[in-house]
């Protein structure tokens, strides 16, 4: 079971869907919410950057103390309706970073899909996926579109033998012994022997998980992402389950083609793991 479920607050306007999903996953495995709001206000004084007027850093630093009121407001509103425990997290430092630190001691971060284009975010290119690949714990993205029943009753679990898959496999066991139905999705252009099925079905079987449906999907590496998609449509899906693949690029992680196809134009939850 996941007992400690992190949320990131920021002041974008998806945040508000994205903690009632994070208190609903919560109440769903009897976890602590734990928010964590991260916010940047640069320093008056920056060498070689001039200075921030003392009026204008008055207001700034006003309106970072509101947006972190309506967030702490917006977590314990969540917690009561669905009657979780909770705490809340305001460190300062680079939102990443901050964010990083504080969810590390938690089993399960709950992201927005991005932030990007909101001005009022916090969020700067490659937020998401710097969080995903550096923190060591499963991440959940939160779409900004979509409907948002139950989580995790009609799970899609993406296999492709590959160290990634392996992992998000171990991370995701509170969510896939939850769920009622379990399709395991392989994009390959070459034939999967019947004891590679096997042995995941016996994987399946011996910790208890429903017993799964099987469906290939032939495809080059190219077209991964977009056949994760249809599929999760096609099937109903309420939780794509994938491992996160990447590379770090000087200062940013770059998520794989197929994941960052995914986390672009998803509108069901993903569970991400790396």
């Amino acid at each position: 079971m996941f007992k400690r479920i992190a949320v990131h607050l920021d002041d974008d306007a998806a945040c508000t869907r994205r903690v009632r999903a994070a208190a609903q996953v919560a109440r769903d495995h009897e976890a602590t919410l734990v928010g964590i709001y991260t916010s940047y206000l640069p320093p008056q004084y920056a060498y070689d950057e001039g200075i921030v007027p003392d009026d204008v850093y008055a207001v700034l630093l006003r309106r970072l103390t509101d947006n972190r009121k309506a967030a702490h407001e917006l977590l314990q509103k969540a917690a009561r309706a669905t009657g979780v425990p909770v705490q809340w997290r305001a460190p300062e430092g680079l939102p990443a970073e901050a964010l990083a630190r504080h969810a590390r001691s938690c089993d399960l971060l709950v992201l927005g899909q991005s932030g990007e284009d909101d001005p009022e975010s916090v969020v700067t290119p490659y937020f998401t996926e710097s969080i995903i690949m550096t923190l060591g714990r499963p991440v959940l993205i939160i779409p900004t579109q979509g409907e948002l029943p139950p989580l995790g009753r009609n799970v899609m679990f993406c296999w492709d033998q590959g160290r990634e898959a392996a992992r998000v496999l171990a991370d995701a066991d509170p969510v896939l012994r939850r769920a009622n139905e379990l399709l395991v999705l392989s994009v390959t252009s070459r034939p999967v022997t019947p004891a590679v099925r096997d042995d995941l079905h016996d994987y399946f079987a011996a910790h208890g998980y429903p017993p799964p449906q099987r469906l290939i999907r032939d495809g080059r590496q190219s077209d991964v992402g977009r056949l994760i998609l249809e599929s999760a449509d096609e099937r109903g899906s309420d939780l794509v389950v994938m491992g996160a693949y990447g590379h770090h690029r000087l200062r940013e992680w770059v998520m794989g083609g197929a994941c960052s196809a995914v986390l672009r134009a998803t509108t069901v939850p993903v569970l991400l793991s790396h």
